[in-house]
């Protein structure tokens, strides 16, 4: 019988770090409209969260899941599928996740934080503040500041958007297969892991599982590659769940 302990991670891989890189590079080859397009959605998000309003958040969360069906179809089904028989399940889940962000953009609700303020003869008047992501639609402190939890979110797109593909060129990556955001299955998922931090608590952890799967997946292949990055996706999962708790407040239903 084999000795399981003389195996190694990467003997259970298809292929080496030079060919996993060399796939990255085709796919971005094959794609560029799309890499083009997706960073672009990845920016603008940037750009919508600033000063964010309901509207807003929902064109972010509907562009995420475009991505999300992209990669789906693009990066699962047609470029990794074919050397990794994982690649069709991942298909499968990346799909999912598009649904949810698609029904997210047209179904939800902002959760409005419903404060009430005495007035004179004991007539309440409710005055809605909305709370969603920073700049007046975040989870907030008492002095009226976004928590922790909500820059820490925000700080998780902004890495996933502009860093990772400096970082993955300071490394010795080509520029031409570099991972963005939007067409690129990994800082998709962590931006994604970002956004979700940042929302309430049901629909933040209605959007976290499958970003979440795949973020430990992808490390554990890497680390099975010996890609220096290989713990960076990981790491995202746990400043994920932290961003979650901290920025976590009583939501209250909308005034009606």
């Amino acid at each position: 019988m084999a000795d399981w302990s003389s195996y190694a991670l990467s003997d259970f891989l298809p292929f080496s770090l030079e060919t996993y890189q060399r796939l990255g590079l085709l796919y971005n080859a094959r794609f560029s409209a799309a890499v083009v397009a997706g960073l672009g959605i990845g920016l603008f998000a940037l750009l919508l969260l600033w000063r964010p309003t309901p509207l807003r958040l929902r064109l972010v969360l509907a562009g995420l899941g475009l991505c999300w069906l992209w990669i789906s179809w693009a990066y699962q089904l047609q470029t990794l599928a074919p050397l990794l028989w994982a690649g069709e399940l991942f298909a499968i889940a990346f799909a999912l996740q598009s649904g949810l962000l698609l029904a997210s953009a047209v179904y939800s609700t902002p959760r409005l934080a419903h404060h009430r303020e005495p007035r004179l003869k004991h007539h309440m008047e409710p005055r809605l503040t909305p709370h969603w992501v920073v700049r007046g639609l975040a989870a907030q402190s008492p002095a009226g500041q976004p928590r922790l939890g909500v820059w820490l979110g925000a700080g998780m797109l902004v890495f996933a958007v502009l860093l990772l593909p400096l970082i993955e060129l300071a490394v010795g990556q080509p520029w031409q297969g570099l991972s963005f955001f939007g067409s690129a299955a990994t800082p998709t998922a962590i931006g994604t892991l970002g956004l979700a931090a940042m929302l309430g608590p049901r629909l933040g952890l209605l959007l976290m599982p499958v970003p979440v799967l795949w973020c430990l997946v992808v490390s554990l292949l890497l680390l099975g590659l010996d890609d220096p990055l290989w713990a960076l996706p990981a790491l995202a999962v746990p400043v994920s769940l932290v961003a979650a708790l901290l920025g976590r407040r009583t939501w209250e239903a909308p005034g009606r």
